[in-house]
């Protein structure tokens, strides 16, 4: 009878340790599901989009790969492959988004573009519910001048829309998602009046060098 007792002791504990196993991967495929989710989304999202959006988007993808990373091992060779293909894809923006690019620009003429897009030079302060107005004055501004613009000016103006992004990235959690609508639908204007802008002078250029 004791013996009885201790097999079926153990078979209990397998059983445990098994439904634990199963749930623990169970759980790793859900993950894995809306990491999936999560990366088609953002991949047929413009490259503009992404990379004013790039400070959230790092935050989404650590939080999504939180589980995944500690405990790929419990994944199936099917599942291990195709995250190995998501990270690739991740790194790769990673790669692009995250490139230095300095420039000089002159504190005193930065604060005057400051203060005339946004209407503050302290826009790491903004209140969240004061953001979408912000971003509302930048793009107002730059429709209204940016045929005047020299590549300088861009670069003031730019300096500034990447402030506001720095900003968005800070209070997200905090923006109505009403908010959140309109200020990726202007990040999507301004990145697409720079790329006109861009595209004149590349014109420009060629009818020169003819």
């Amino acid at each position: 009878m004791k013996k009885l007792k201790i097999a079926l002791s153990v078979l209990f504990l397998i059983s445990l340790v098994s439904t634990s196993q199963a749930q623990s991967q169970s759980q790793l495929e859900k993950d894995l599901a809306e990491l999936r989710s999560w990366m088609r989304t953002r991949s047929v999202q413009a490259d503009s989009v992404i990379k004013n959006e790039w400070p959230n988007v790092k935050k989404e993808y650590k939080n999504l790969t939180y589980s995944l990373d500690g405990q790929t091992k419990k994944l199936s060779e099917k599942s291990k492959a195709e995250y190995t293909d998501i990270k690739q894809q991740y790194q790769e923006w990673e790669a692009e988004n995250e490139k230095v690019e300095t420039v000089d620009l002159d504190g005193h003429e930065l604060e005057r573009w400051e203060r005339t897009m946004t209407g503050t030079t302290k826009i790491d302060k903004i209140k969240a519910a004061k953001l979408r107005d912000a971003y509302i004055s930048l793009l107002d501004y730059t429709r209204e001048q940016r045929r005047n613009w020299s590549l300088r000016d861009w670069e003031y103006a730019e300096f500034v829309f990447g402030e506001l992004n720095a900003r968005k990235a800070d209070v997200f959690g905090e923006l109505t998602n009403s908010d959140k609508i309109k200020i990726a639908a202007l990040q999507v204007e301004f990145a697409t009046l720079k790329k006109s802008r861009e595209a004149k002078d590349a014109y420009d250029n060629r009818r020169k060098a003819n």
